[in-house]
């Protein structure tokens, strides 16, 4: 019972860290960060749990709880891009206003040749960029881009905290989230479970 407690306690941990910056992923949803600067971001945020745990229980070399937790790492990709997701419609559920928005400012990118908007509604900016264009099925897509003084609907933040999207942006990810981010945390518990298990063939490891 103490080993079971020891291991589900050491497991525990190991899906804090990866809990606490996936949360902190939530940033690159908001207005503070721009489109373009999203991804480089996010890599920084993401490489953070890795960090952490590497210096918290250092390995001289690969072994099965490396492997165990080079798998979550991988996984938490996924649960900070959910994250994220989630947490802009989250913000456009609660507060947003459906509006028609005129395309004020077009911005090019060097990252993927991708297009962001600056949308203005009743002669006022709207903070934040439209990352998706209507008619594109992808993320900073291009297949379809706007011109200056085109309309079209968005949602709005009015308190501008997170980036205007397109209504059918918004209901993908209330379909998405909701589903993906408990199961993603489930998988990584299970391997985080994996990890802890391990540790007591690793002789340097300390938790």
């Amino acid at each position: 019972m103490h080993r079971s407690g020891v291991i589900l306690g050491r497991a525990a941990a190991y899906l804090a860290v990866f809990l606490v910056f996936a949360a902190l992923d939530a940033v690159v949803a908001t207005t503070w960060i721009r489109p373009d600067l999203a991804a480089v971001v996010g890599t920084l945020i993401w490489a953070g749990p890795i960090v952490v745990l590497y210096v918290a229980g250092p390995w001289p070399s690969v072994n099965a709880r490396v492997v165990w937790l080079m798998a979550a790492w991988v996984v938490s990709a996924l649960l900070m891009a959910m994250t994220a997701m989630g947490f802009w419609a989250l913000v456009l559920h609660q507060r947003g206003e459906r509006v028609r928005a005129t395309v004020a400012e077009i911005h090019g990118s060097s990252v993927k040749n991708t297009t962001t908007y600056t949308l203005a509604h009743n002669g006022r900016l709207i903070p934040g960029r439209l990352t998706t264009w209507p008619g594109n099925d992808a993320l900073l897509t291009e297949e379809a881009q706007g011109e200056l003084g085109e309309l079209l609907t968005v949602i709005r933040d009015p308190e501008g905290l997170v980036d205007p999207r397109l209504p059918e942006e918004l209901t993908e990810a209330e379909d998405t989230t909701p589903v993906m981010i408990p199961l993603t945390i489930v998988v990584m518990a299970s391997l985080c479970v994996g990890a802890a298990t391990s540790v007591g063939r690793t002789a340097r490891a300390r938790w």
